[in-house]
């Protein structure tokens, strides 16, 4: 599997484990805009690598940003609830780490920045 056919694979399993606690899930930066009560979800170009001359290995990195500048106090448990269900439903997740994410025109919104272990994606032949 490619890389853009494991990007593509990545936005729906998130879209699908996350169900009705997201609001959108994209790679298009100027898309994300959560609604209260939802996060979204930005998937980061990811980082490659080539071991020992194999087929690549993408690092997948998600941005999971929460609210309105109006809801913010409770943004930051919209996203530990979704980051709680990825985890229940076997995303491998390696580290969240605390960020934010500008919204232009907006404000700063809370975020969270989701690095993952390698892909477990069954390759169709």
């Amino acid at each position: 599997m490619n890389i853009q056919e494991q990007r593509a694979a990545l936005m729906n399993t998130l879209t699908d484990m996350l169900d009705g606690l997201v609001s959108s899930v994209s790679i298009d930066a100027q898309l994300i805009r959560p609604a209260a009560g939802k996060v979204a979800v930005f998937i980061e170009p990811p980082t490659v690598e080539w071991p020992s001359w194999g087929p690549p290995e993408p690092v997948w990195t998600l941005d999971v940003i929460a609210g309105t500048p109006a809801t913010q106090p409770s943004a930051v448990d919209d996203i530990l609830a979704a980051l709680d269900r990825l985890a229940d439903k076997g995303l491998n997740l390696q580290k969240a780490t605390p960020a934010s994410w500008n919204l232009a025109g907006t404000g700063t919104l809370a975020a969270y920045q989701v690095t993952l272990n390698a892909l477990e994606i069954e390759e169709t032949e």
